[in-house]
């Protein structure tokens, strides 16, 4: 599956430290995130493709994403991501931590 537009083998160092709390993430802003802008930050690039296919049925859950300095790392929701690319939508819906 080629949706990302560059795969990290984990997240890259933007300042995040531990990385961040739930709570940190439950006052992240809903934002709208380009697809084509999505970089991958999952160990060893692995999308179940059964787990693609379910979530281009439904909507899913919104996808956790950091943006540094214009680029978008999805930190959780991948299968989400590409279950919206799927879809053909040109967007995710994802929760942004702007760092």
């Amino acid at each position: 599956m080629g949706l990302f537009s560059r795969k990290h083998d984990g997240m890259p160092d933007v300042g995040q430290g531990d990385g961040w709390t739930e709570e940190e993430w439950k006052r992240a802003r809903r934002e709208c995130v380009p697809v084509d802008k999505l970089e991958s930050t999952n160990r060893g690039h692995y999308l179940d493709p059964k787990l693609v296919e379910k979530a281009a049925r439904g909507r899913g859950k919104d996808s956790y994403v950091i943006e540094h300095k214009g680029r978008y790392y999805v930190a959780d929701g991948h299968h989400n991501a590409a279950g919206a690319a799927a879809r053909g939508d040109r967007t995710v819906n994802a929760r942004v931590i702007h760092v």
